[in-house]
């Protein structure tokens, strides 16, 4: 069984425990570079990140008339923007403990919600759902994160889709390459 066919919450477990481990590794300091976040989110992350749909989803009513290099480009945009955000997201992970439970989902659902909890020694805990998207292939990919009740996908979104309105699709992937 691959890793991307387990049920989320295997799947999360198995590569929560490998990041973290190797976050604690380089971290050990805190002077970790962000060059080395980035390589450590590319290894372990990103192949179970659903860019493809998390891009359309950002793309919304802009996706009518989008060329197949516009398409290309956008995804790839989109890519190397989210694994920066997560790098710099990890960058404040100092060895806290997380927990992770799956949230009830019927058997059918192409979509499950995984939970995490993280532990903060001095401070309230912090939620984080993350939401699945299996694959017509039954791979299980994340394609959001709820952070104490926020969704990224929906945040970002809104701001993307306003801002393609605003100055076009070319210019908001030149936008999201120049963050990456």
């Amino acid at each position: 069984m691959t890793l991307a066919s387990k049920a989320p919450l295997a799947l999360i477990n198995e590569v929560g425990e490998t990041l973290f481990s190797d976050i604690k590794q380089i971290n050990q300091d805190g002077n970790a570079s962000p060059v080395e976040m980035r390589k450590l989110v590319r290894t372990h992350l990103m192949s179970h990140i659903d860019i493809r749909f998390v891009s359309y989803k950002l793309l919304g009513k802009h996706i009518k008339g989008l060329t197949k290099p516009q398409a290309l480009a956008f995804i790839s945009a989109v890519e190397h923007y989210l694994e920066v955000s997560y790098a710099s997201a990890l960058m404040q992970y100092k060895g806290q403990q997380v927990i992770f439970e799956a949230l009830p989902t019927s058997k059918e659902s192409k979509y499950a919600t995984v939970k995490a909890v993280v532990r903060q020694p001095a401070g309230p805990d912090i939620d984080i759902h993350f939401k699945f998207r299996k694959s017509k292939k039954g791979e299980w990919r994340v394609y959001d994160l709820v952070a104490e009740g926020i969704s990224l996908l929906s945040a970002k979104q809104k701001e993307i889709a306003a801002r393609i309105s605003q100055v076009g699709l070319t210019q908001v992937t030149a936008e999201l390459n120049a963050k990456s």
